[in-house]
């Protein structure tokens, strides 16, 4: 499923136009989707971002994992192996 949020620019002397969603290809005004909608659509925003944040931490660790065996294989070239 893909939401995408939006909200038209309106000139001066028009009716604002109200926000709208696309959900699968077709676009939904808020207002349309009721409070059940409206609260499933924020669940969708927050595990988004919670997804993000996620993946940003598995990015920090894997690069601090690098640099760990990185810096292990270092000092593995000064040490003799028992086999």
């Amino acid at each position: 499923m893909s939401v995408d949020e939006s909200q038209s620019a309106v000139a001066v002397g028009e009716q604002a136009a109200q926000p709208t969603i696309t959900i699968d290809g077709k676009e939904y005004t808020l207002e349309s989707l009721g409070q059940q909608g409206r609260e499933q659509l924020q669940n969708l925003r927050v595990t988004d971002q919670e997804l993000q944040r996620l993946q940003d931490q598995l990015a920090i660790t894997q690069t601090a994992r690098n640099t760990y065996a990185r810096i292990l294989a270092e000092v593995t070239q000064s040490v003799t192996p028992v086999k």
